[in-house]
């Protein structure tokens, strides 16, 4: 159940990070909400690992930054200028 919050919750913060980031940013539409589920998911691995048993703020928490971090990934991506050719 866990891994299914995860993904609910990346993707809620992956589409809506994705949308913000869309309108400045020519990146890959999927993009963000892809590197948002990888990030929550990770963090319901690591949440796991360390012995959270249940699901809990703490985990909750854990994905909501790592899901962010993700959307933040792609806004990084998406500020490099491209370097010209030589």
């Amino acid at each position: 159940m866990n891994f299914v919050f995860a993904v609910v919750i990346g993707l809620v913060i992956g589409g809506v990070g994705g949308y913000f980031f869309r309108q400045r940013h020519s990146n890959a539409i999927w993009l963000a909400p892809v590197l948002a589920v990888a990030g929550s998911a990770i963090a319901s691995i690591l949440a796991t690992l360390f012995g959270d048993a249940g699901y809990g703020p703490k985990e909750a928490t854990l994905q909501v930054v790592l899901a962010a971090a993700g959307v933040g990934v792609v806004a990084a991506l998406g500020m490099r200028r491209p370097t010209p050719a030589a």
